[in-house]
Formats: structure tokens, sequence, C-alpha cells
């Protein structure tokens, strides 16, 4: 499946939430601590859940894919990973 497919698949809302999320990590160190403590997509579905921005695993785990990142983390790792994905924002949209 090409990027332009995959990028056209995601939902614009559930993209915009989570883009709303991941600009937060550098600018909340609570967040970002709380970030380096798990290691699935599905743990950070549900902290930004916890903090009102609502978007699924899997619209995560695509936007990995999109990004060439593995779609977990080691424990620790888990905020630069996002921040990398934030970076390459544009090119998901």
């Amino acid at each position: 499946m090409s990027d332009t497919l995959e990028r056209d698949q995601l939902d614009r809302h559930e993209l915009d939430q989570l883009i709303a999320f991941l600009a937060r990590i550098q600018q909340e160190p609570p967040l970002r601590a709380q970030l380096n403590l798990v290691q699935t997509a599905m743990e950070v579905s549900d902290i930004a859940k916890a903090g009102g921005q609502s978007f699924r695993a899997e619209t995560l785990i695509k936007v990995f894919e999109l990004c060439n990142e593995q779609p977990y983390a080691r424990e620790g790792l888990m905020d630069e990973k996002l921040i990398r994905v934030y970076l390459r924002r544009e090119s998901l949209t």
C-alpha cells in the first residue's frame, strides 16, 4: 500500500487530535515523564484520552508506519519517538 493511500485512509479528526497531543509533549514535562513509562500505542492513546485528546491506537500505529517508526518503544524512549513523529507532521497531511 502506498504512503499516499495510507495517509488518505487516516481519519482527519483523529489525526488532528493526535498532532495536538504530540505538540504538548515538549511543552509539558509531566506529560513527557508519563509517556516515558509506556511502551505501546494503546498506552499512549489512553494517556491522550485522559487528557482530552481522543485517537485510536490504530491511528497512531499507522502514523508510526508512515514515519518509519516501530509501533512500540523501550521504556524511557516513547517521548522521543513521538517527538520525531511530531516533527514529521507535515508529511502526514
